[in-house]
């Protein structure tokens, strides 16, 4: 049910499609308990879930009305899994 995961500092907001919710913790941490087929860093701030997409218009994902940055850094990896989930 997780759309995406937004980081400040020492805390992630988790983004559901009905709630939000504020957890104690860090990105990094959060990210090496998600799976890594479906959920993917598109920034230094945000993991996505590639399965919650609606869109990509240029460097930014949009996800249940919300626009989230690929950052340079990410973008070749970002692009590089999303084309492998859609041969898959």
């Amino acid at each position: 049910d997780i759309l995406f995961v937004e980081g400040m500092e020492n805390y992630v907001i988790i983004h559901t499609a009905n709630s939000k919710e504020v957890v104690r913790n860090t990105l990094k941490k959060i990210a090496e308990l998600l799976p890594a087929g479906v959920f993917l860093q598109v920034h230094r701030s945000y993991i996505i879930n590639i399965n919650k997409i609606d869109s990509i218009e240029g460097n930014m994902i949009n996800i249940d009305n919300t626009r989230i940055p690929i950052s340079k850094n990410y973008r070749d990896t970002v692009f590089a899994a999303l084309l492998d989930k859609d041969k898959g």
